[in-house]
């Protein structure tokens, strides 16, 4: 199986300039999923695929599991494969599917470029299983990105990327705005509009952290057009989201200028009052919570207003 994911689990990070992601929201997903009873040959093909037919080398594979999934790892241990084996977590090698009584247990690949090489999250070998304990599926998977850039020696998965070929790479904050701009044209692609609820309050905050990252960055909006219509032909052969995604970050940035002014105001008034304290503070960030301004901004304006 060969499928596009997108994973939106960090974007309160979006606004920590130290925090660079060591992947990427968008990427692509390749797999087998099998029958219970079937994971000995789900081995095998992933052993051939990995060992055989990409060479990749016995020493530049590395597995972690619970000590108690020996059923998963033993295969991989009799290959001559390292397993690093955890005593303490069994519950970070279990996963949820989002389907009543249907939970997963497995083991971890992680894949070096060389000796010298640190090791990065490859993908997964896991048993699917029922309330019971019994199997339903084994299901191997992993980052086609994350693959490619540990063979050929890049730093990070989105150098192997498909928009680094029309985006040229550039490490640091820039990697940062690439990943998040993917995630917010590929949501408005599918016809998704910003606002309340699932994926509509994602691409909210999607938009919301590309407007603080490009002024953090001095990023143009003209450099944001360009490069989302770069992302989207070469994506889907199509450049329809730029305009939506323009107008929903000048849109956040409106709404960000009037809390400026009323936060402005404010401190005036009530410095003419002599009444500067914790009050007024808490009334500035109620009425930035309630415009919809990022939590990061809403401290960056109170502290310049009181300078």
């Amino acid at each position: 199986m060969v499928q596009k994911c997108l994973r939106t689990k960090r974007l309160d990070e979006m606004t920590n300039l130290n925090i660079i992601p060591d992947w990427t929201h968008y990427f692509t997903m390749c797999g087998i999923l099998a029958a219970p009873g079937r994971i000995e040959k789900v081995s095998d093909e992933t052993y051939e695929l990995l060992i055989n037919r990409l060479k990749i080398p016995v020493s530049n594979l590395l597995i972690e599991a619970s000590s108690r999934d020996k059923d998963l790892s033993d295969h991989w241990r009799n290959k001559g494969i390292t397993i690093a084996e955890d005593t303490q977590q069994p519950d970070y090698y279990q996963w949820q599917y989002g389907i009543p009584n249907i939970s997963g247990r497995g083991i971890n690949f992680l894949l070096r470029f060389n000796e010298s090489d640190n090791y990065r999250d490859l993908g997964n070998v896991i048993s699917v299983e029922d309330n019971t304990g019994n199997a339903v599926a084994y299901e191997f998977g992993f980052g086609l990105e994350s693959l490619l850039s540990k063979m050929h020696g890049f730093k990070k998965p989105m150098e192997a990327s498909l928009v680094s070929s029309v985006i040229p790479y550039k490490e640091g904050p820039q990697e940062k705005f690439i990943d998040a701009l993917m995630a917010a044209v590929v949501i408005f692609h599918h016809g998704v509009e910003p606002g309340r609820g699932k994926e509509r309050h994602v691409l909210k905050k999607l938009v919301k952290g590309l407007s603080f990252l490009r002024r953090k960055m001095e990023i143009s909006i003209e450099q944001i057009a360009d490069w989302s219509d770069k992302f989207e032909e070469v994506e889907f052969s199509t450049d329809g989201s730029r305009d939506k995604l323009i107008a929903g970050i000048m849109a956040y940035e409106s709404q960000l200028t009037k809390f400026i002014d009323y936060a402005r105001n404010q401190v005036h008034a009530h410095r003419l009052k002599n009444d500067v304290g914790e009050k007024l503070l808490k009334k500035l960030s109620r009425e930035g919570i309630n415009m919809g301004i990022l939590p990061a901004e809403i401290d960056e304006v109170i502290n310049a207003v009181l300078s």
